[in-house]
């Protein structure tokens, strides 16, 4: 339940380490290989080029294309601080020319006031780029054969959450210790066998850090601590199209006392899908996605009511079992897939598939667990004590339209949902790599508006990897900027 994993220190020789892929040779290539097929000015919002340009009232030292060019390329090759970012464009002509600087350059400091001061106008670039990246991948999709693996992963949206994890007090392993052993003696001192000083620590430790109210304490990436959260959509070639932070507002809704981490998990996370949903399609109003993948975190009727309005047509929630229960008013119970289940043995019913007549609904046909087909096809029960008369055992038919969440356009454990659902470790690939940027994965900043830029910047590098992968004509390298980087150099 509890990680007691050691922050990670960084020095200068793994700052540098972490840059090994500029090692390769003729690094100017590349850069021209992104100049040529990527306009940056024609994807800035207009509001932004106006926000930066009026607020000094005067002539800007630096171009706006000039600043995000030098942050792109930072958060692009992994550059862990503005520092060394600056260090960077004073020793290398190639990349200030490259980001239209000319002999100078601006120092780290306003660097980090930029990130701070426009970080809402970063967000706009990022969903500015996005609608014109969901094009390339429909066009792309459109453009492939239909028995390829990759074909239909356009029309997927799949959604998830993580958090950043910042250096707070509250994260020392040594202050969740102490209060665990706490717990422990007072386990020891009442000889209380049944006493759980793991779950009792986490309810005595604070809701949120004591330095930003937004850093909460949550259940995160397998382990318990004090994060940033946010929740995170990507289609199904694992591009991101969507980030949101969740703010105090967003926590106030829901009900802050949990026994347990995983019951605050939980709630969080089923309550976070609606905002994230909601603001993806504010932007992306004519965007059509026809599956949604998601872990059984956000499985709820109002989850599911909510896709079904924006028109998904199969939803790749497992339900969870705290939402189980009876479906209609049939005296069989069902399981967690929505399959009926045995009566006697409680052994779940065989899918059969969908029965289509004239003039009926659709249902979904469930045949006895004991019951077995011949070679011609029809069916017979092996049932000792069995439920019906019929020679070939009971069958359940269901109707989907009754009810979306327990019967999502698709049949739970079929082969096709099997497939399909493996699908949602994409999302899982894309955390972890925007997550290798060590300014994300280990902040050094409490400033919960710069790690919001941060990680807006990172995102908006994988879009340009797409653009530029798209304007080779190389769209196996979507999400590989190293290899765009071999093929350059």
């Amino acid at each position: 339940m509890f990680s007691l994993s050691e922050f990670k220190q960084l020095n200068l020789f793994e700052q540098f380490s972490s840059l090994k892929v500029l090692s390769y040779e003729k690094p100017e290539v590349f850069l021209n290989l992104i100049k040529d097929n990527f306009n940056l000015e024609s994807f800035i919002p207009d509001a932004f080029r106006n926000h930066y340009y009026s607020s000094l009232g005067r002539n800007r030292d630096y171009n706006l294309s000039s600043i995000l060019a030098a942050l792109l390329f930072m958060h692009m090759f992994n550059i862990p601080t503005t520092t060394l970012l600056t260090l960077f464009l004073q020793f290398s002509k190639v990349l200030r020319e490259f980001c239209g600087f000319n002999n100078k350059v601006p120092d780290d400091s306003f660097f980090s006031r930029f990130k701070i001061n426009y970080e809402k106008d970063i967000c706009d670039l990022f969903n500015s780029m996005t609608s014109y990246v969901l094009d390339i991948c429909n066009e792309f999709d459109e453009s492939l054969d239909d028995d390829s693996p990759l074909k239909g992963l356009a029309s997927i949206l799949i959604y998830d959450t993580s958090g950043l994890k910042p250096k707070v007090k509250e994260n020392n392993p040594k202050t969740l210790a102490s209060e665990i052993n706490k717990q422990k003696t007072y386990a020891k001192i009442t000889n209380n066998e049944i006493f759980n000083p793991y779950a009792a620590a986490y309810k005595n430790m604070p809701k949120q850090a004591e330095t930003n109210s937004s850093i909460k304490l949550d259940f995160v990436n397998g382990h318990f601590g004090y994060f940033y959260k946010f929740g995170i959509l990507t289609n199904g070639f694992g591009i991101p199209m969507h980030i949101n932070f969740f703010d105090d507002d967003f926590y106030s809704s829901i009900d802050d006392v949990f026994d347990t981490p995983e019951e605050q998990k939980f709630s969080f996370d089923n309550a976070s899908l609606k905002p994230v949903i909601d603001q993806f399609f504010k932007h992306n109003p004519n965007k059509k996605f026809i599956s949604f993948l998601g872990d059984s975190e956000f499985d709820s009727y109002n989850n599911f009511s909510l896709l079904k309005h924006y028109g998904f047509e199969k939803v790749f929630i497992p339900i969870n079992t705290r939402n189980t229960n009876r479906v209609d008013n049939s005296d069989l119970e069902f399981d967690v897939s929505g399959a009926p289940l045995c009566l006697l043995t409680k052994e779940p019913f065989i899918p059969e598939g969908i029965c289509r007549g004239k003039n009926r609904s659709p249902r979904l046909k469930y045949k006895c667990p004991k019951a077995r087909r011949d070679k011609k096809g029809k069916c017979y029960h092996t049932c000792e004590n069995p439920c019906t008369s019929s020679k070939a055992g009971r069958m359940h038919y269901v109707y989907p339209d009754k009810d979306f969440r327990l019967y999502p356009g698709i049949q739970r454990n079929s082969d096709e949902w099997n497939s399909t659902y493996k699908l949602r470790t994409t999302i899982e690939r894309t955390i972890a790599s925007l997550k290798k940027n060590s300014s994300i994965a280990f902040p050094i900043t409490l400033n919960t508006t710069s790690m919001r830029a941060n990680l807006f910047l990172t995102a908006i590098t994988k879009l340009i990897n797409v653009i530029v992968a798209n304007a080779i004509n190389k769209p196996q390298y979507f999400r590989s900027i190293r290899k765009l980087y071999k093929l350059a150099s």
